[in-house]
């Protein structure tokens, strides 16, 4: 009778704590506004080329990003490439077209964007992608909301300066 009692103590005590994992609808609109918030900031500072966004992704050995042509980069590739990308642009434009939101975790999301880039280099060449897709999981550090993870994927078109 003890061990029934136990087992049945343990199977209530484990669907409870289940439950109280699961987000409520008021939580995700938080946390999706957080969110946001920090991918708009993202997103700002790269049509504004201020590589100041930088610091909204997480200096970590686990960082992982896989580029648009299928490179996998480290934490310090992808700073390079942002400040390579800041120097040799002009101007840069992004249009969402969709914005989704996966919660893997109360302090771990996924943001995924769909729409278009539009990049003026400043050798005269137009780079544009009308369907690029950046996916970043974003993970709550220290009370703040950081990228730890991002996978772009786009097919870009160059149109070269004069032409």
């Amino acid at each position: 009778m003890k061990r029934i009692l136990l087992l049945t103590a343990i199977f209530i005590a484990g669907c409870t704590s289940q439950q109280s994992d699961q987000l409520t609808q008021q939580q995700k609109d938080q946390i999706k506004s957080e969110v946001k918030a920090v991918s708009d900031s993202i997103i700002a500072g790269a049509e504004r080329l201020d590589s100041g966004y930088f610091d909204y992704f997480a200096d970590s050995p686990d960082w992982g990003m896989v580029s648009a042509e299928g490179s996998r980069w480290d934490f310090q590739t992808t700073k390079k490439a942002i400040s390579d990308f800041v120097t040799s642009a002009t101007s840069y434009k992004w249009t969402t077209t969709r914005l989704d939101f996966l919660f893997l975790t109360r302090d771990m999301v996924i943001c995924a964007l769909d729409g278009k880039d539009e990049v003026i280099m400043k050798s005269g060449d137009k780079q544009t992608c009308d369907r690029y897709a950046y996916t970043m999981v974003f993970k709550k550090i220290a009370g703040q909301w950081k990228v730890v993870y991002s996978h772009d994927s786009g097919i870009v078109v160059t149109q070269k300066a004069g032409k």
